[in-house]
């Protein structure tokens, strides 16, 4: 390749794939007057009827959105383009993409902005650049403008009016919430939804509503109830916390899902909020705030941290397991959130367990291909990227791979027994949780 860089003001670039085959694209400092996008600036170069009636988003990440060195980094790391070899829905092709179509190069067509909803929104690109680009930022901010003018996957319309009359991802009503505890024969529901507690157990959609899941919450409330926790669920009152629209772009129909959640809480006088979903935990640690301006007089705490601190405090007793274990980061709990470590040590914690990381893991764990709603956009694409996830469990020799996800562990389990033949023994999938309460079930 010539070192000669190409412009995007030199080239005249009329197809989508023109832009996705570029390999290396400059002339954004140019455009940019060294990196620093003024009101003024963004006005000169802002798109009026080239299919996306609004870009200010976009523009208002100017410094990002021009800074891209075109270097490369990302390709190699990013789960979408290895299992495509499209330079089109790349990191670095996303951004050539969305700079060409603000600059008017190219039409904002439904092509376009399929790629850029190709995307599983691990934020490892974020993580890598070496340019220091927040990619993730970017993305987020041009799938609102992709909203905003009506230019986003039609499918993701159900995802949305779902949420907004039932209040959660799956069902035509939020009256199941608790299907998953009132399913065990004796259970006093009176006994898990009260009226004030010191902790709220925020369960999220996925644990709720699917039958696949539903172990999950049910060790850990089983874990609060013999650490004499005072906990309470929030029932019907609990309504998904909002994460499938932020990460679709449709930032402003989570703002009154997060001001009840936060109510729900509040009204239970809760001290601390617990959830074992990491999209939960991320968006109550770290979007609620921004979103409703209200700042949550509650501590938040993924259940890894909070379990930790009950082993930590004697409220548990560990009894020994012989497995030889592995553990996936997930991509909203590790990147997204920087919890690494509190998993891990719950994991060596347990006396027996031999621990084997991944060859790829914390900030450079590969992503299992359940994020940023790409299974219902490109389910096939979501499949590819979990059998590599699969491969490198394997690759361990681990019997058991945990995760602190219940999509992702969702996502590993079904890959795994998609290539169940291509080793000669079974290994299981299961929430740090359940690992815990195996341990606290074994014998002295």
């Amino acid at each position: 390749m010539s070192d000669e860089k190409t412009s995007l003001k030199d080239k005249d670039i009329t197809d989508i794939k023109d832009i996705a085959d570029v390999k290396d694209i400059a002339g954004a400092k140019d455009i940019a007057d060294a990196g620093n996008i003024t009101d003024k600036k963004a006005a000169a170069v802002m798109p009026d009827t080239a299919g996306l009636s609004s870009t200010t988003r976009v523009f208002k990440k100017g410094d990002d959105l021009y800074n891209c060195s075109r270097c490369g980094t990302c390709l190699s790391i990013c789960p979408v383009y290895k299992n495509t070899l499209d330079e089109g829905v790349s990191p670095r092709g996303k951004l050539s993409l969305i700079e060409a179509a603000a600059n008017k190069r190219i039409p904002f067509t439904d092509k376009l902005s399929q790629k850029i909803y190709t995307c599983t929104m691990c934020n490892y690109c974020t993580k890598e650049c070496p340019s220091g680009v927040k990619v993730n930022e970017l993305f987020r901010a041009v799938r609102q403008d992709l909203v905003d003018s009506s230019k986003y996957p039609e499918i993701l319309d159900i995802l949305k009016d779902k949420i907004a009359s039932a209040y959660n991802i799956t069902f035509d009503s939020n009256q199941g919430r608790l299907d998953w505890l009132k399913q065990i024969p004796g259970i006093n529901i009176g006994d898990y939804v009260k009226d004030s507690a010191e902790v709220v157990y925020f369960v999220g959609c996925v644990s709720s509503f699917s039958p696949r899941s539903f172990s999950i919450p049910r060790a850990i409330t089983e874990i609060l109830k013999r650490a004499d926790v005072d906990f309470t669920l929030l029932g019907e009152d609990e309504w998904c916390c909002g994460f499938p629209l932020l990460s679709s772009g449709m930032t402003d129909a989570v703002t009154s899902l997060a001001i009840h959640n936060i109510d729900m809480v509040r009204k239970k006088g809760a001290k601390l909020l617990v959830t074992s979903c990491p999209s939960c935990f991320h968006t109550w640690a770290h979007e609620y705030t921004e979103l409703t301006q209200i700042k949550p007089d509650f501590e938040i705490m993924h259940v890894s941290q909070y379990i930790l601190k009950l082993i930590k405090d004697g409220k548990i007793k560990l009894n020994g397991l012989n497995a030889k274990v592995t553990y996936h980061d997930p991509c909203d709990l590790g990147r997204n959130s920087g919890i690494f470590e509190e998993p891990r040590e719950i994991i060596t914690s347990i006396p027996g367990i031999d621990f084997i990381e991944l060859d790829t893991n914390k900030l450079q764990a590969n992503c299992c291909g359940g994020g940023g709603n790409i299974e219902s956009l490109n389910p096939a694409l979501s499949s590819k990227i979990a059998d590599a996830k699969a491969d490198e469990i394997f690759a361990t020799g681990a019997e058991i791979v945990l995760s602190a996800c219940q999509q992702c562990e969702r996502t590993i389990n079904t890959a795994l027994k998609r290539k169940k033949n291509d080793v000669d023994y079974k290994v299981k999938v299961l929430d740090i949780s359940e690992l815990v309460l195996q341990s606290m079930n074994a014998e002295k």
